[in-house]
């Protein structure tokens, strides 16, 4: 499943068969209600080697279904462990966030009220200065912007993290209380304004 396609809502549900291991499943149905039907219909077909190894297959089948259910544990038990702390993160990089770019804004405004705080700087010996508030300020904004735009990735890498590694409602419950957040945050921003 590709990024463009994947439904943060609504992710796929694993909670008692992996949709992705099905066939697995589908060998070992066969066997246990083929191999008895087929060995009653031809019981001269039940010689010592074909006990060996049916038993050997059945014992590779169990060991395989096995791994693949204690994989899949597994890996539930470390997104239990982890989700918690990537949600967390993902609070903190967006109030990050939201301080850079309001840090970013008051910068700039500050930037333009030089002009009305100091209206000696329209002189024009007062061009040097000018130009280099002017120049300071402009890169200032812009390397808060440039952190504004990596913690926004961040934050969509983690997001990635967390909506591979949930299910059902918790997916739901996480990605509307990030929702939530953002949109207070940037309430926030835009009350500041």
């Amino acid at each position: 499943m590709t990024e463009e396609n994947y439904d943060y809502y609504n992710p796929p549900s694993n909670k008692w068969i992996n949709k992705d291991n099905w066939w697995k499943w589908l060998i070992a149905a066969l066997i246990f209600i083929g191999a008895p039907i087929y060995l009653s219909i031809r019981p001269n077909d039940y010689t010592p080697i074909v006990q060996v190894l049916f038993s050997l297959f059945l014992f590779l089948l169990a060991f395989w279904l096995g791994y693949t259910k204690e994989t899949e544990r597994a890996t539930r038990q470390a997104s239990d462990k982890w989700l918690p702390q990537a949600e967390s993160v993902i609070y903190r990089l967006l109030t990050l966030h939201n301080n850079v770019k309001r840090f970013a804004s008051t910068a700039k405004n500050s930037c333009n009220k030089t002009k009305c705080d100091l209206p000696e700087l329209e002189k024009e010996e007062m061009k040097a200065v000018r130009i280099k508030i002017q120049t300071d300020c402009e890169a200032t904004s812009q390397r808060l912007t440039d952190i504004a735009f990596q913690l926004e990735d961040a934050v969509e890498d983690w997001r990635r993290f967390i909506a591979a590694n949930c299910n059902g409602d918790e997916c739901s419950r996480i990605f509307d209380a990030i929702q939530e957040r953002r949109e207070r945050l940037e309430q926030e921003i835009e009350e500041q304004k």
